[in-house]
């Protein structure tokens, strides 16, 4: 095969979307045993576990792999239609930015429940 038809170029395309989304979904699914742990330092915010935290890791997941732009400078795909090499990279390179995508948000959820988990422990302390 000498050159890639669009279909060949949304297949990839489509495929790093379904990646992205699938990794995100297997991530909140590992995080599931330590619900209790979050839901235990966030128990004044129970709307924070269900609601934000996983719809966040997996909008955070399609928004990295749809911040790639499959076009040039021009606005055009051409230069994927002559280059199969050209096209894979490019599916590659959404998958990179999805994971490094969930990876900022899940350091962002780690920060804010350990700020959460150290203001529910000053209460605790005893005032000198």
């Amino acid at each position: 095969m000498k050159s890639w038809t669009e279909f060949h170029i949304a297949i990839v395309y489509f495929a790093g979307l379904f990646i992205a989304l699938t990794s995100s979904v297997l991530i909140v699914l590992y995080l599931r045993p330590f619900k209790f742990v979050i839901n235990k330092l966030t128990e004044k915010f129970d709307a924070l576990w269900s609601g934000g935290f996983i719809s966040t890791i997996i909008i955070a997941g399609l928004l990295g792999s749809m911040a790639v732009s499959f076009r040039d400078c021009e606005g055009k795909y051409d230069y994927l239609l002559k280059s199969e090499n050209a096209t894979i990279s490019k599916g590659l390179e959404q998958v990179s930015s999805s994971f490094t995508y969930v990876a900022l948000v899940l350091g962002l959820w780690l920060i804010i429940i350990l700020i959460l988990s150290l203001v529910r422990n000053k209460s605790k302390m005893p005032i000198n």
